[in-house]
């Protein structure tokens, strides 16, 4: 009967357990963050091709790109 007990507890748990990872999962997509990170991958990565543009372009120029845009 203790056995029966035991597994009906951890099965329990388990339900549990499994609501509260949808819930959490539900909570982070409904907020939009992975669009956001994605996006800001996707800038992170036209920006580094933009800079490697326009090193390749000012090769014998030591001017930084920040003080030629300032």
């Amino acid at each position: 009967m203790e056995l029966f007990g035991a597994m009906i507890a951890l099965v329990i748990c388990f339900i549990v357990f499994l609501i509260i990872v949808a819930v959490v999962r539900y909570a982070i997509d409904s907020s939009k963050t992975s669009r956001r990170l994605e996006y800001l991958i996707k800038e992170v990565h036209y920006l580094k091709s933009e800079i490697k543009k326009h090193n390749h372009n000012k090769q014998g120029d030591n001017k930084q790109i920040i003080d030629e845009k300032v």
